[in-house]
């Protein structure tokens, strides 16, 4: 049978460097949030489809097949939603600060030219009701961010209830949802003012005005009141991130926050805040994250309050190769050379000194030329009577 030689759509190899750097960006928001006292836990990369099953979910973003006993399962495209089904089903109890990394995968369309298969590290806060909640999300992202050495982020902060409370004000249908959700994604001003012309209600002024209700947040929000009617349930949503713009801003004095009253939450199961992380030379955004305080419901659990985010490390690997952070990521600096005979005598060497590697070369010279090759500083040479030391590039 003929092989194929190529990788499915949206994969790739990750080789030394970049596989290296991929590694230690991992462990390093691991080790942050452990000790952030954030409790590990892994689940499994294979699922049953029924977990992530949701009346908005397109079906189509998973990679789908079946066990011997024809069940579906699926490669898991989100990291929450099993989460929600360990915490409904194995009885631990809430409250719980949890931390992840692992693989995710979603089947998007060919000529997108998305990753189909992601690294994402994250963390939920289980069984917090209190704002407080979405400050240690920031306040950890942000720590994340600063020790990464990311440059010129940003954050934006939403909430999921406003785009849900607007369509079911309006009583609109599956259709005339997705069209509403794809003008406030656009901020299509002219769409916007077409579409409450078919349905018009109260919140006219607030819906046509979503395409400017971005930016600053004592701007944005405050405008966002004058328009919307006085008894409006949107009035309370408003004060919300009201308090928590000015908490967070408390905390981190310099820290680039804005606001957006149009945006939708990606995933259905948010109910409350929503989270974006932005960066220069970041091409998309790299964290999502918010409030999903009824989860635990689509499992058959009672109602846990919950809130967290995830990231996208494999954006940050690429960044941190960009701006060359990837270099220092424990690099060889020395190779150890020495005959068979002498070879004991080198590898106790290597032991005591990080950065020294053993040559497994048969001459000293294949191994100048594989340090020339990757970068090592120097070759030391063990012989029965002597240790040469011998600068990379000087042996001509």
């Amino acid at each position: 049978m003929k092989w194929n030689r190529s990788l499915p759509s949206g994969t790739k190899d990750k080789l030394f460097r970049e596989a290296n750097g991929a590694y230690q960006l991992e462990r390093q928001v691991n080790d942050i949030l452990k000790k952030r006292g954030y409790q590990r836990i892994d689940t499994p990369v294979i699922e049953f489809e029924d977990v992530f099953y949701s009346e908005e979910k397109n079906e189509k973003e998973f990679y789908r097949f079946f066990d011997k006993q024809g069940r579906l399962l699926v490669l898991r495209p989100d990291m929450t939603m099993p989460i929600g089904r360990v915490i409904a089903t194995t009885g631990i109890h809430p409250p719980l600060k949890l931390s992840y990394s692992g693989k995710v995968f979603r089947s998007n369309d060919d000529m997108l030219g998305e990753q189909n298969e992601l690294t994402q590290a994250g963390i939920e806060l289980i069984g917090y009701s209190s704002l407080k909640a979405e400050v240690e999300c920031i306040t950890c992202a942000v720590e994340l961010l600063e020790t990464l050495n990311v440059p010129n982020f940003h954050f934006e902060l939403g909430h999921a209830q406003i785009f849900r409370f607007i369509v079911t004000s309006l009583g609109i249908e599956n259709d005339a949802k997705l069209e509403l959700q794809l003008y406030f994604n656009n901020k299509s001003l002219t769409d916007l003012h077409r579409f409450v012309e078919k349905f018009p209600s109260e919140l006219d002024a607030f819906i046509c005005a979503i395409p400017r209700l971005f930016g600053e947040a004592d701007e944005v929000l405050a405008m966002a009141k004058e328009l919307l009617p006085k008894e409006s349930q949107i009035i309370p949503i408003i004060d919300e991130l009201e308090m928590l713009m000015r908490t967070i801003k408390t905390y981190h004095q310099n820290i680039s926050l804005t606001v957006d009253l149009g945006l939708v939450a990606l995933m259905d199961y948010y109910t409350g805040v929503l989270f974006s992380g932005y960066a220069d030379l970041v091409p998309d955004i790299f964290l999502r994250g918010g409030r999903y305080d009824h989860l635990a419901e689509q499992f058959g659990h009672s109602t846990i309050p919950a809130v967290g985010f995830g990231i996208n490390l494999d954006t940050l690997v690429t960044l941190q190769y960009q701006l060359n952070n990837l270099a220092s990521l424990d690099q060889p600096t020395t190779l150890v050379h020495s005959s068979l005979a002498q070879l004991a005598k080198a590898d106790l060497l290597v032991k005591k000194n990080p950065g020294y590697q053993l040559s497994l070369f048969e001459t000293v010279e294949e191994a100048l030329n594989y340090g020339e090759k990757w970068q090592y500083q120097q070759v030391i040479e063990i012989t029965q009577d002597k240790i040469h030391v011998i600068k990379v590039g000087d042996q001509e």
